[in-house]
């Protein structure tokens, strides 16, 4: 979460540290725009990083949704609803949305937000500062819920029930 994705350039003789340090140090260099803000929200930089790596698998790179499912996020938290996300299961698994099963779901593993509440325990990836501004800038909405197509389109649902239908209209 804290490697920055970007372009680098590195001779064939550089050492693991020497690569992690421009990594690590290009991340600091990106952030630091944004921690006057991140001070601000009353999260952790860990926190923004966590939940920016989520949005960033979860929304794909449309910012409007990428904001919208960060309010749906940001909220379930506060209501100490566990996440749900595909892609923490994705991140343990390897497996793609569509692949998992009920064993997956119920899973004993600290990634899986489907068991456990709130944020897992470190990044699933390594954000862009697109996912970063949207976890740090979420839309509010009255939405819990929200699901892709096989088309990658997304529908939200206020609740469960309008969940179920959406599974129901666009999943099966």
């Amino acid at each position: 979460g804290f490697l920055f994705p970007d372009t680098y350039t590195f001779f064939v003789t550089a050492e693991t540290s020497e690569v992690l340090d421009k990594l690590l140090s290009n991340f600091d260099k990106k952030i630091e725009p944004f921690m006057s803000d991140i001070e601000k929200s009353g999260k952790t930089l860990s926190e923004i990083v966590n939940m920016a790596a989520i949005i960033q698998k979860e929304a794909y790179n449309v910012y409007s949704e990428q904001q919208t499912i960060a309010g749906i996020l940001w909220k379930r938290i506060d209501k100490n609803m566990r996440l749900q996300v595909d892609a923490t299961l994705k991140y343990i698994t390897g497996k793609p949305s569509s692949k998992l099963t009920l064993d997956d779901l119920g899973m004993e593993h600290t990634y899986n937000t489907y068991k456990n509440e709130g944020l897992p325990p470190g990044p699933i990836g390594s954000p862009s500062i697109k996912a970063i501004q949207a976890a740090l800038n979420p839309l509010s909405s009255p939405y819990y819920f929200y699901l892709h197509d096989n088309s990658g389109q997304v529908h939200y649902a206020i609740d469960h029930d309008g969940h179920i239908t959406n599974k129901n209209n666009y999943l099966r």
